[in-house]
């Protein structure tokens, strides 16, 4: 089954840094959303079409309408947990704490591009 992964960031110059990071795989879909109604909704049909462990979500957490963490945890609800890597420029310990929390895993800005490769990559393989 091709793989998906979805870009979530207000920002449309970070969701080409990603992308464009990630470079293109041959069973790879990229999907993109803007804001976490967007991401919200993706990941809803998500769970009807894919697997979790086929799905990767790399989400900024301060989006409009839902933060990042906001849509993990309507996903929690619904019992779909994808392989996730929050962005943050805030890493508190708070923050740090409820990213843990979700099973996600944290990414500060700014950050290596190597790393957050490596972090999709390691999602994909497992």
């Amino acid at each position: 089954m091709t793989k998906l992964l979805i870009i979530a960031d207000d920002n449309e110059a970070m969701r080409w840094l990603v992308r464009s990071t990630l470079g293109q795989h041959d069973n790879i879909q990229i999907v993109e959303a803007g804001d976490g109604r967007t991401l919200f909704w993706h990941l809803v049909r998500c769970s009807f079409t894919h697997h979790e462990r086929d799905v990767t979500v790399i989400t900024d957490m301060c989006m409009p309408i839902y933060s990042g963490l906001d849509v993990l945890a309507a996903c929690d609800e619904l019992g779909y947990h994808p392989n996730t890597i929050v962005i943050t420029a805030y890493p508190s310990a708070e923050v740090s704490a409820r990213i843990a929390e979700t099973g996600a895993r944290l990414v500060a800005k700014p950050f290596a591009t190597g790393a957050l490769r490596d972090m999709v990559e390691h999602a994909w393989r497992s």
